[in-house]
């Protein structure tokens, strides 16, 4: 009704006093995606903390859904039988269930979504916490096919003493080895971070530290984030502020080595064929469509501009790859 209301320009007040929405299958649903992918959030809340988020503030305390719910919306979904992909969100998915289950349930949601006859092809995992990987997790997205080889592992910095400040529940030496385990387990993983540059007290030896980690791991995918003081967050008392030109230079750096990183990692696709998933015909060109690889999430990563005709949205392809971008691929349909 709020959607609704705010679609006709009517202005609407309504804040919870209690923090403890928890959507469901029934709940009702507008979808803003095409009808061929869609977002999947099984909890809500967080139980984190960080020190610069005031999520758990706004939203309240982790909470997971029931996975019945889960499954019984996946179903409704994929009714239609135009859904091929499906992105699972929550504020951290890794620790689905721990609040209701006692125990970390993703690897049995994820086993029973890709075990449902459907017509999804593709379950995405994004926002995953590298403080809740399990060896079980790990194996569930090596073995099940329908999982992309895709992982959304936002680090938000290496070095031990930031991310002591930030309250990430991890270390160095364990997001390294994560890192290795994954990459070790799933072959042609898709790895997409994020992090932050400019946190209250980040040294420029800290930020080289960064940085270093960035080189060393060469992430296929990543977003950089200037640190913005959140009211009402630890962080905002922590000091000292860095001043905004260092911030941007930082951030600068960052963006600068991701993209020779990501056109090094691209150049490796020319003359490959890929899976595409076609999003959308891009506009003004004919027979030219614009899709994603598996190891592109929708609107946050890259994409395949494909030439072919007859081509159809929503629809999987395989292309061959004749051109190569810092962050986009091209290719005609076979």
């Amino acid at each position: 009704g709020i959607v609704k209301a705010l679609l006709k320009d009517t202005p609407v007040s309504s804040v919870s006093k209690e923090l403890n929405y928890l959507y469901n299958e029934n709940s009702p649903r507008l979808s803003l995606t095409p009808s061929h992918f869609v977002y999947l959030k099984i909890s809500e809340g967080c139980d984190n903390l960080c020190s610069y988020c005031i999520i758990p503030k706004l939203r309240g305390k982790f909470r997971s859904r029931p996975i019945e719910s889960v499954i019984e919306e996946v179903k409704n979904l994929s009714s239609s039988g135009k859904i091929r992909e499906i992105n699972i969100i929550g504020q951290d998915t890794t620790l689905f269930g721990n609040d209701i289950y006692a125990s970390l349930k993703l690897p049995e949601l994820l086993k029973k979504i890709a075990s449902l006859r459907n017509s999804v092809k593709w379950i995405r995992l994004l926002y995953t916490h590298p403080a809740h990987y399990s060896g079980k997790l790990i194996n569930t997205l090596r073995d099940e096919k329908k999982i992309c080889r895709y992982l959304d592992l936002p680090v938000q910095h290496i070095s031990d003493s930031i991310l002591r400040r930030m309250n990430r529940h991890t270390t160095k030496k364990e997001i390294y080895s994560l890192i290795e385990k994954l990459r070790k387990n799933i072959l042609g993983l898709t790895l997409r971070t994020s992090v932050i540059v400019g946190f209250p007290g980040e040294t420029d030896k800290e930020f080289k530290e960064l940085l270093a980690f960035l080189r060393d791991t060469r992430f296929e995918k990543l977003g950089a984030f200037i640190y913005s003081a959140e009211e009402g967050s630890w962080a905002y008392e922590f000091g000292p502020r860095i001043p905004d030109k260092i911030k941007n230079q930082r951030f600068d750096e960052v963006m600068k080595l991701q993209q020779k990183i990501s056109a090094d990692i691209n150049r490796s696709y020319m003359g490959e064929t890929i899976n595409v998933l076609i999003d959308e015909p891009v506009e003004g060109a004919d027979d030219k469509y614009a899709g994603r690889a598996e190891g592109d999430a929708p609107e946050v990563d890259g994409c395949v501009y494909v030439s072919g005709k007859g081509v159809k949205v929503g629809e999987f392809y395989k292309i061959k790859i004749t051109d190569t971008l810092e962050y986009d691929l091209v290719g005609e349909v076979l």
